[in-house]
């Protein structure tokens, strides 16, 4: 057999390994300044060992930037569109911000640009619609008292016209209706938050927590400890949004469950 020919053929070897690799779910990664494999590992979701055997490691604390590393998982790929944003995409695929922050490992994220290719965590698009276990049970009231507007799961999304799934509930209200904490527990944010507007997220006994969004004005602050029945907030539209309403939501593991599934039911069937 001729060089070139041997040539051709290592070529072609490569190929085909490259496309088994890729059937076989896993994705490559170029090393970027900064990085670890431990921190790698923990962006995509997978032990350390595991990376270093895949990647025939040695030395784990010698990889150089733009290394090339086979990430087990098959995470899917989407090209940042006109009018996208972070919240936007996370919301479209039913995965949290954060993760998309840290698999992207993306320093600014309030900018992303058309065209921007990002990775989705396929393996929180299944989990996120399983309703998480809890162990220590935490007894929740509604937030505030009105009609349902918008339930939990997909919908057609009033602003953006694309049909995304819902992670809570929508709550029809006047302007400045109290907010009342859900449960006792820690605020965990309390600020603007894109899409979600003044935004109020609790962390409760279990490790829950609840998501108060689109209000008008905070009344706490991160930090705070709060009661059962705290006013926590006055109900609005800030944010992406259609009409005066509350925004709210139980986390449970750091994953949206159905509040209905908590709340109380009789409140629901007197108020339909």
């Amino acid at each position: 057999m001729s060089f070139k020919k041997k040539i051709a053929f290592a070529f072609l070897i490569i190929l085909v390994l490259s496309s088994i690799i890729n059937a076989e779910g896993f994705i490559r990664y170029l090393v970027k300044k900064g990085d670890s494999l431990s921190l790698i590992a923990q962006r995509f979701n997978v032990s350390l060992q595991e990376l270093i055997d895949l990647n025939q490691i040695e030395n784990p604390d010698l990889i150089y930037v733009n290394q090339e590393l086979k990430i087990p998982g098959n995470e899917q790929k989407y090209r940042v569109k006109k009018g996208d944003s972070l919240w936007k995409i996370a919301e479209k695929f039913a995965v949290k911000i954060s993760s998309l922050i840290k698999l992207n490992n993306i320093t600014t994220p309030d900018k992303i640009y058309i065209g921007q290719e990002l990775l989705i965590p396929a393996n929180e698009v299944k989990a996120d619609y399983q309703l998480a276990f809890r162990g220590q049970a935490v007894n929740y009231i509604w937030p505030v008292q009105g009609k349902i507007s918008s339930y939990y799961g997909w919908r057609d999304h009033p602003v953006y016209k694309e049909r995304i799934f819902h992670t809570g509930i929508d709550i029809a209200v006047p302007y400045g209706t109290p907010v009342y904490a859900a449960a006792a527990g820690v605020v965990e944010f309390s600020a603007w938050s894109e899409g979600y507007g003044n935004l109020v997220i609790i962390r409760h006994r279990d490790n829950s927590q609840t998501y108060y969004g689109h209000n008008l004005k905070l009344l706490v602050k991160e930090g705070d400890q709060v009661k059962q029945g705290k006013v926590i907030a006055f109900s609005g539209n800030s944010g992406v949004s259609t009409g005066p309403h509350l925004h709210f939501e139980i986390r449970i593991d750091n994953r949206h469950a159905d509040p209905l599934k908590y709340l109380n039911n009789n409140y629901l069937r007197n108020n339909r």
